[in-house]
Parts: structure tokens; sequence; C-alpha cells
């Protein structure tokens, strides 16, 4: 019984009870995330491998079925790790209405909602700030004022608009 309870995944941290910079921060990043994870348009196929897949040998089962259990088991996980996740209708829902923000704080302020879509997009994809601000001329410095200048008058803002947080 006691090792059942330690093999359930822990609980989602609860949502905070009011909005702020750091929250709005972490649905901005979940939000472009998200986005990475919808389907493709449909259209012409990406440029990619073309080859036709190769016809797999009675001999290759029986060396696959030799494998050791341990290298079995990394290969499975390999493949299961390439499926990509489909988001839910309920993170597709907060992710638009993350989106929306940067939209409304684009009709306030331009230049913050660009280094706020700026900083989200490179965060949800893992790539360097430091090359984002040597790329657009940016003091590093400067930018994460904005950045948190920006973000607290999101908090700020739905906090005052009584956004329920998620």
């Amino acid at each position: 019984m006691q090792s059942e309870l330690l093999d359930l995944p822990a609980p989602a941290a609860p949502a905070p009870e009011r909005w702020t910079a750091d929250r709005v921060g972490d649905c901005l990043v979940e939000a472009f995330r998200t986005l990475d994870r919808l389907p493709r348009a449909k259209g012409p196929r990406q440029p990619g491998n073309h080859w036709v897949r190769t016809r797999v040998e009675w001999a290759d089962k029986l060396a696959q079925a030799e494998l050791p259990e341990a290298e079995r088991r990394e290969r499975e996980g390999a493949h299961l790790a390439a499926i990509a996740l489909r988001p839910s209708g309920r993170d597709i829902d907060h992710m638009e209405t993350a989106l929306d923000w940067l939209r409304d704080l684009r009709a306030v302020d331009p230049g913050l909602a660009l280094v706020t879509t700026l900083w989200a997009l490179r965060t949800a994809r893992r790539r360097s700030l430091r090359a984002l601000c040597r790329e657009k001329g940016w003091a590093p410095g400067t930018f994460y004022k904005l950045r948190a200048r920006a973000l607290e008058h999101l908090a700020t803002t739905l906090q005052a608009a009584g956004v329920p947080v998620f």
C-alpha cells in the first residue's frame, strides 16, 4: 500500500490566488510551447527524408530479439519520446488567452509587446536570450527591465479585470 502511494505522480502545483509577473511569464511561455505542439497546417511536405522505408528481414528481427533487455527498453523509450503529445482543449484555450494578452499589450506599447513576445518564444524553445539581445542590438539589462515591466503591467491589468488565475 505504501509503495503504491509513492508511485503516483506528484500533483501539479496549484495556481496562485493572484496574478503575478512570474505567473504571467509562465503562462506566456507555456502558450508558445502549446503552439509548437499543435499539428502543422496541411500543405506541401516539408523537406526531409523522402526515401522509401526499408524492408525488415527475418534475420534482423532475430537479431533484435537477442538484444539485451536494457537496450531494447532504451530503443522503445526513444521511439515513444519521438511521439509528440497533442495539446488538450484546455491547453489551447489557455494558449489563445495568453496570446491575446500580447495583442492587448501591443495596443498599449508595441515595444514592450515585442520584447515580451520574443522573450517568451525564445524561452519556450530553449534558445539563447543573450543571442537574441546580440542579434537585435539590445543591452541585456534593458531587455530584462522591459520584460519585467511588461509582465508586471499584464499582471496588474489581469488582476484589476478580475481574470481568474490558471
